[in-house]
């Protein structure tokens, strides 16, 4: 009897000794694997890899970048929320799965709510209303003027329906007043290209894709979508400073670790994340791909998270924004 007991103390201490041999191991003790739910060369996809490749330098462990592309970048979220909680699988994506997804789709293979530990927000790319050369009016206060006597009339595109730029066009017009007519096109090119053609008068496109063809006299940049000027172009004004306080809109990406990740873990990779984004090499990268570098707390990131998730809602709703699932 007492040496059972004896056997199962030991036993006991064992197990008790592998755990804290365990938990005392510094983070992180081997890979970490980056999943991103965008196609390979987009600009989520190059923060990824930038932002990989400086913290595979400050951990001396690789972090291998891993794409899970399709369904709105559900695809990856899905696999990421199912991952273990210790920090060794992260999710690198735009905001969309946790705010545009839950207002258009009825069922998600996630939860969008509950199944995440924010860790930091990482990059914001900024868009543009741009008119075309031949366009009837040549700013912001011309384009609601000319709106609010032809409801309807003025057309704009977008590199698709329920797309960040989609969004941002619906919010727009429901905050100026007027109605304009939609033309969602199949990605980012496809809408400059409208634009610079003629086949529609206006656009809302990504920062990278305007700068060239406004600097070249192609376009012409009425405001960017974000509540403060992009020091990219920073003579060009902003939605909020042109009449509509409070407009803010971008395509922002955030890095989470799955629920339950501890938050020790959670804190390690944001300090350091906080630090790959204030380098200059980091900086200068993303400059290249008209993309802010932005970081944050946890926190921050989870209240932007649940204003935009608010905030989509309502415009989704008001705009009768909806999707073929």
């Amino acid at each position: 009897m007492l040496k059972n007991q004896g056997r199962t103390l030991f036993f006991f201490l064992l197990l008790l000794w592998v755990a804290f041999a365990v938990h005392g191991q510094e983070y992180p003790a081997k890979g970490v694997r980056v999943v991103v739910g965008s196609a390979p060369g987009g600009p989520i996809d190059i923060a990824a890899r930038v932002v990989s490749e400086k913290l595979a330098t400050a951990w001396k462990q690789p972090v291998v970048v891993e794409n899970r592309v399709g369904a709105s970048e559900m695809i990856g979220a899905e696999f990421v929320s199912k991952a273990a909680p210790d920090g060794y699988t992260l999710l690198l994506v735009s905001l969309n799965p946790f705010t545009i997804n839950p207002a258009l789709f009825a069922k998600l293979p996630y939860d969008p709510v509950r199944g995440f530990a924010p860790i930091a927000l990482v990059t914001r790319n900024p868009m543009v209303l741009v008119a075309g050369p031949k366009s009837p009016f040549g700013s912001v206060k011309e384009l609601i003027e000319l709106a609010k006597g032809q409801a309807g009339a003025i057309s704009w595109s977008s590199p698709g329906l329920a797309t960040s730029n989609h969004i941002a066009g619906e919010w727009f017009a429901a905050e100026a007043g007027v109605k304009l007519f939609h033309v969602p096109y199949k990605g980012g090119p496809a809408a400059a290209n409208a634009v610079l053609s003629g086949d529609v008068p206006l656009g809302v496109v990504s920062l990278i894709q305007a700068l060239p063809l406004v600097k070249s006299g192609q376009l012409r940049a009425l405001a960017v979508t974000t509540a403060q000027r992009t020091p990219l172009a920073p003579d060009w004004p902003t939605v909020a400073e042109l009449g509509i306080p409070g407009f803010d809109a971008a395509v922002q990406a955030g890095l989470f670790a799955p629920a339950g990740t501890p938050r020790a873990v959670v804190s390690r990779i944001n300090t350091d994340t906080l630090r790959v984004l204030q380098l200059s090499e980091t900086r200068e990268r993303f400059a290249a791909m008209g993309v802010d570098p932005v970081g944050s707390t946890p926190e921050e990131l989870d209240a932007v998270i649940k204003a935009h998730r608010a905030r989509i809602q309502q415009i989704v709703e008001r705009a009768s924004i909806k999707i073929q699932e």
